[in-house]
């Protein structure tokens, strides 16, 4: 699991329920990707000045869907979807891995037949 800026730690404070546990967190361009043990939380930088788009949050069930499109060069994107919303975040090369396992942790709870 990749730490958590101070930034993105102070965001979520408000957010998370008491009992809710960070399980992965994900750099990406201008933000960072957090699953908690209930939800996927995009903390974009400078979310004090984005009351709308700042924090997103989406509960991880079958009505979500993340995709990571094809890399181009050295980009590549994660687009989110939810109840038609939709969200991408850009990634860099060196981000795409720890994007890309977080993407197969959300599918295999989405997917998981318990």
């Amino acid at each position: 699991m990749n730490p958590l800026s101070d930034a993105a730690l102070s965001a979520l404070a408000p957010v998370l329920a008491p009992s809710e546990v960070v399980a992965m967190v994900a750099p990406a361009v201008g933000c960072t990707l957090v699953l908690t043990d209930r939800q996927l939380l995009l903390v974009r930088d400078g979310h004090s000045f984005r009351p709308r788009s700042g924090i997103q949050r989406w509960v991880v069930d079958r009505s979500l869907s993340v995709r990571l499109g094809p890399v181009r060069q050295t980009t590549g994107q994660l687009t989110i979807e939810c109840r038609g919303r939709t969200s991408s975040v850009f990634l860099t090369h060196a981000e795409i891995p720890a994007v890309d396992a977080l993407v197969a942790e959300i599918r295999r709870r989405i997917y998981r037949t318990d």
